[in-house]
């Protein structure tokens, strides 16, 4: 009994000690320090004349820095500014700017600032070119070129624009809102109302300005579409609404538009008991709440309102001005997804009439006008078809296809793929796969997206592109990790940046089409950023220039199989000195598939799920990230199996001392980790965090974050495992590692936030328990207001971090006097 009781005590004391300072093993202040300089890089911008660019550092503990630099030449840094909210490049080499409590506009040659205090909005307009500066009291001033005050007015609540030449703004006094205009320099009441203007929206054709107004007693709602170009306001039905807000669809360019009046009603949160029913479809409500919606068609031309007969709760617009969308929410599949499945109906204005027309989908998406809708079946694993029209449906086999995107013209839909480019010609209902980048997976990246419902899990799109204007792609081999940007455009393909192993963070393409922008990066390069034009490739800034060691980085990425035969890939990354006469402790990571990371730059900070590659490879470990592959088997033995063939095809690194190699994990990984430490023998300890032990528990447990049941999650979501556990319970059974916890042969560390809201702590409290009453070396960590992933930076990050080394360093270096350690490991601590 002795034994137990020591474990206990020392549980209660680590828990304690887990939020506080460790004392002796390393100096904190120094790691704080060194850690401190890195940073990541993204936000890119390019001025107009492309002599400059903007771009953020990310730093994990400082407050952001925005630098500008000039693109003639490397590191040629001429400003920087630190907490930037808005930006924006001025002509004549100007850039303003406002964040962190101050507002400043900087001429980039001369270095002349002038600085605004107390601004609270800062907006541009590019004919003519001003710049305008509203104030935290409300004053709004307007400044041109010569930095010279245009115009100013006072009392403005809001404003929008085009950023272009249009520019509104709302002004309100005691009594009245009114609405102004900005023309010839002077600004023009275009409409009064007695009531609160709650809110002013440009609609996408800039034909018309959505006006929501409140009544000042009910707080209910009513909409105004005020014509840009006559200023003729429009009712759009009679009296005020009750809703929190409306959204305002626009269709067909702006000759119609969809009103959708929405009022929340909050998730009961006194009601006691709780009421919670075998058969209840909407379990949804419980985190969310309930929405009461009511709907309108205003037809412009007429300038008719219709409020729409609502057979569904549910309708979204698609573009067309006599079919709409509509749904419920009910789940009828007892709650089997992890996203939300809809049964689609099309309701016909004219007609009044609804139609089904797509049974359990997931996801929608339609094209311009919303003459053609595809719909992905969760059932039956494909894109179906659906002409409004003609009323019909047509199955588009190919499973693999992704992501859709209409021509503008409705005569294709594009697909992406893992396999090239695939063409739908929406005419003869042909599906044929382009010339482009055979065998590679394709993305598009410039269509254009309005997300038209997209609540619990679903994705309802319209999304289209050009095809008379250039289509930007992204082709990435994932034989080789290589990624490249190509211009297609009018079947003929210009390459905008090579083939390259560096990770594409972020592109821009200047306004002459000329140049592009990338923010690279790779294993042993710290981002930078490069400008490609004509077929040259230059750099203009590099971060972390003081990461010296970094480029003295070596990588290996293995391709091997594992016992059935799977392809399966890991990559294994070098200690930072390596030398070759040497050999070397090993730290295993496992997570699903990480080795289409392989290029990201890897720096040094505290992790909020406790892995970071770059302090292990700096203290001299090898890093092996081995890629997990699922299948019927059931999670844990493909995770067994995927980590021992990585590890088989390690055998010829006579560098690695296989007598050291420790295993960690988080989340799945944690799970992974867990299972391993139940079935192998070839690890000299285990880190697992905020893990998953008892998959039956779990099955039949309930989301905190989602409300709703975790058994999704093993039918069809990360577990995989395909089936429900009624049908197969031994398969939840062997791939539980609880079940085998008395077989756990090494030490092992677990840890998890006591507010974990995805992964419940009781899974890592039941896996110690298991641990605690077989006698087995074990330590828990308990972070007490953590969740899944430890708050960015915090005192429990860093406390995890620097325990893990310590735990590394005790079990695969030999190094002793660790003394929160020691007091599990030596029988006579206590």
């Amino acid at each position: 009994m002795r034994a137990i009781r020591i474990s206990q005590l020392l549980f209660v004391i680590i828990t304690i000690l887990s939020c506080q300072k460790l004392a002796g093993q390393r100096n904190v202040d120094s790691v704080r320090q060194r850690y401190s300089k890195f940073y990541s890089l993204a936000h890119l911008k390019v001025s107009g004349d492309s002599k400059w660019i903007s771009f953020s550092k990310i730093y994990k503990k400082n407050t952001d820095t925005t630098v500008v630099t000039k693109t003639d030449k490397e590191h040629a840094e001429v400003a920087n500014f630190v907490g930037v909210s808005q930006s924006y490049f001025l002509n004549g080499n100007r850039f303003l700017w406002t964040g962190n409590g101050t507002t400043q506009l900087i001429d980039l040659r001369t270095k002349k600032k002038k600085d605004f205090m107390e601004v609270s909005k800062i907006e541009t307009l590019s004919s003519p070119a001003y710049y305008i500066i509203l104030y935290k009291n409300n004053f709004l001033e307007i400044y041109d070129m010569k930095n010279d005050l245009v115009t100013s007015f006072h009392d403005v609540v809001q404003f929008i624009s085009n950023g272009k030449e249009l520019l509104y703004i709302v002004s309100k006094s005691e009594e009245t809102s009114t609405i102004w205009i900005l023309g010839s320099n002077k600004f023009k009441k275009v409409y009064t109302s007695q009531h609160r203007i709650k809110k002013i929206e440009l609609m996408p054709s800039q034909k018309y300005i959505a006006v929501t107004e409140q009544d000042n007693k009910s707080k209910k709602l009513q909409l105004l579409l005020l014509n840009t170009s006559s200023g003729q306001v429009s009712i759009i039905h009679s009296g005020f609404i009750t809703a929190d807000y409306i959204k305002v669809g626009e269709i067909n360019n702006g000759k119609d538009y969809f009103l959708d009046f929405d009022y929340r009603l909050p998730p009961a949160s006194d009601q006691q008991p709780e009421i919670w029913y075998g058969g209840d479809e909407y379990l949804w409500l419980k985190k969310i709440g309930n929405e009461n919606h009511q709907y309108w068609f205003y037809d412009i031309q007429k300038e008719k309102s219709e409020k729409i007969d609502q057979v569904l709760p549910f309708m979204v617009s698609i573009d067309n001005e006599r079919f709409l969308l509509s749904f419920d929410r009910k789940d009828r599949n007892g709650y089997v997804s992890s996203v939300s499945w809809f049964d689609i109906y099309l309701y016909d204005r004219y007609s009044k009439s609804s139609r089904l027309i797509f049974d359990q989908v997931s996801a929608i998406v339609t094209g311009q006008g919303g003459k053609y809708i595809l719909g992905f079946s969760e059932k039956k694993k494909q894109w179906i078809l659906y002409d409004t029209l003609l009323a019909e449906s047509l199955k588009i086999e190919d499973p693999a296809l992704r992501r859709p995107v209409f021509s503008s013209d409705n005569r294709y839909v594009l697909f992406e793929s893992d396999e090239g480019l695939y063409s739908f010609n929406l005419n003869n209902r042909k599906l044929e796969r382009t010339a482009l980048s055979l065998g590679q997976k394709v993305s598009v990246i410039n269509p254009m997206e309005d997300r038209i419902y997209g609540v619990l899990g679903a994705d309802f799109t319209i999304r289209t592109i050009d095809l008379k204007q250039p289509v930007i792609l992204e082709i990435r081999n994932q034989n080789n990790n290589e990624t490249s940007y190509a211009e297609w455009y009018k079947a003929k393909v210009r390459t905008l940046l090579q083939p390259t192993c560096n990770k594409v963070s972020d592109i821009h393409l200047n306004n002459q089409k000329d140049q592009l922008f990338s923010i690279e990066e790779n294993f042993n390069q710290p981002q930078s950023i490069f400008i490609y034009r004509d077929n040259m490739k230059k750099e203009v800034y590099r971060s972390n220039l003081h990461d010296k060691q970094i480029r003295s980085a070596r990588q290996e990425i293995l391709s091997y199989k594992n016992s059935l035969g799977t392809p399966v890939k890991g990559v294994l990354y070098y200690p930072l000195n390596f030398s070759a006469d040497r050999t070397y402790p090993l730290v295993v990571s496992i997570y699903e598939v990480q080795s289409k990371n392989a290029s990201v730059y890897p720096y040094p900070y505290f992790s909020e799920i406790g892995i970071n590659i770059r302090s292990l490879v700096d203290n001299g470990y090898f890093v092996f990230l081995p890629d997990v592959v699922l299948d019927a088997r059931g999670p844990g033995y493909a995770v067994l199996d995927c980590v021992h063939s990585g590890l088989d095809a390690l055998n010829g690194n006579v560098n690695i001392d296989i007598s050291r190699i420790g295993l960690m994990g988080h989340s799945f990984g944690g799970f992974g980790t867990n299972f391993i430490a139940t079935h192998s023998d070839r690890f000299a300890a285990y880190i697992s965090g905020a893990s998953v032990s008892d998959l039956v528990k779990f099955y039949f447990s309930f989301s905190d974050l989602r409300k709703l049941p975790n058994y999704p999650r093993f039918e069809n979501g990360q577990f995989d495992i395909k089936l429900p556990f009624s049908e197969n319970k031994k398969l939840y059974y062997d791939n539980s590692p609880i079940v085998d916890v008395e077989k756990v042969k090494k030490p092992i560390l677990l840890w998890t936030g006591l507010k974990d809201t995805n992964v419940p702590n009781d899974q890592t409290v039941g896996f110690y328990a298991g641990l605690l009453r077989n006698q087995k070396k074990a330590v828990a960590l308990y972070y007490r207001d953590q969740d899944h992933d430890l708050t960015k930076n915090s005192d429990e990050s860093i406390d995890l971090h620097l325990r893990i080394l310590d735990w590394w360093d005790y079990f695969l270096k030999d190094k002793k006097n660790i003394l929160w350690i020691e007091k599990e490991m030596k029988k006579d601590a206590l």
